[in-house]
């Protein structure tokens, strides 16, 4: 359950996070939104709308098959806007995709609910739209460090040894 603080910043935030569900599942997204937006906070970022979708695995396979030339499935996928569209002063940043079956089974070896892990890689491809990367070690740590704190401020507990999929 949410505190009502975290109600009341979620219907006060200048982001807008918009979720999809594209499985039959029913993932619980309102820490997901409030992990991302205190990210977006964190980076000091200004008005910006993000989209996250929850597919399955023949989805995410699909899309990365088609965007990225990989014929797998995948945790997390960061599609970046391009343009910046923007609209009523609120920037784009672009989509993220979270494919829920990988989701969950990582949730289990980390031993964290959906939720937790959904959070973790939602702000772990959100990160990915704002340019960053985790080619090397210290991008890495900085990276998985940025997703573990906005995760934290969300209210929830990730794995200490947090960590996505290789892409």
């Amino acid at each position: 359950c949410l505190t009502l603080r975290h109600k009341v910043k979620a219907y006060l935030s200048k982001h807008r996070i918009q979720t999809m569900n594209r499985t039959t599942r029913r993932p619980r997204a309102q820490r997901v939104r409030v992990a991302l937006e205190a990210m977006l906070e964190a980076e000091d970022h200004p008005p910006s709308h993000i989209t996250v979708v929850f597919a399955d695995r023949a989805e995410v396979r699909r899309l990365n098959r088609l965007f990225r030339g990989e014929n797998r499935a995948t945790d997390v996928l960061s599609f970046p806007a391009g343009g910046g569209f923007e609209q009523e002063d609120v920037e784009h940043l672009g989509d993220v995709v979270i494919c829920l079956p990988i989701a969950e089974e990582q949730a289990a070896e980390h031993g964290t609910s959906i939720e937790t892990e959904c959070a973790c890689l939602a702000v772990h491809g959100a990160l990915h739209l704002l340019g960053y990367s985790h080619e090397t070690q210290a991008k890495y740590d900085a990276m998985m460090q940025r997703t573990l704190d906005a995760v934290r401020a969300a209210g929830l507990r990730p794995s200490p040894n947090w960590g996505s999929l290789p892409h």
